[in-house]
């Protein structure tokens, strides 16, 4: 059977202890081991980091919303924001085989998600609100 749950965080880099806390019991609800649970913990911190510092320019007094929905052998996340506009099906893959000195600072985070999670999707609903969906199965 399908569980939920559904959460409303300020944009505060304080509260992702928290979320990674509750993406680890949720992995263990839906019989992950620790390396997928490991996986999801990377997908939503980064996620919710990328919300919170681009999107909502870490302004407290914003909020995302936080949904995991879970049963056995999946997990899926959503995170909803009112932010600033972005897609990240734009981003390209960094070139990881390019020398440290030429990469450019961040970019990894979206290229982590996608790597680490089944399915990645990412819209904006009728009212404007960004929607990004990650699907992670056992």
């Amino acid at each position: 059977m399908r569980q939920r749950l559904s959460f409303e965080f300020p944009a505060n880099t304080g509260i992702l202890a928290k979320i990674g806390e509750i993406a680890g019991d949720v992995g263990r609800k839906a019989g992950f081991d620790n390396v997928e649970i490991g996986d999801v913990q990377l997908a939503i911190d980064e996620a919710c980091t990328n919300t919170i510092i681009h999107g909502l320019k870490k302004d407290p007094s914003r909020i995302f919303r936080l949904i995991i929905q879970w049963q056995k052998n999946e997990i899926e996340i959503q995170i909803h924001e009112s932010g600033e506009p972005f897609d990240p099906n734009a981003t390209r893959d960094p070139d990881l085989k390019a020398p440290l000195e030429e990469r450019p600072i961040g970019g990894l985070g979206v290229y982590f998600v996608r790597k680490v999670m089944d399915e990645v999707e990412y819209r904006n609903d009728e009212k404007g609100i960004k929607i990004l969906r990650m699907l992670k199965r056992k």
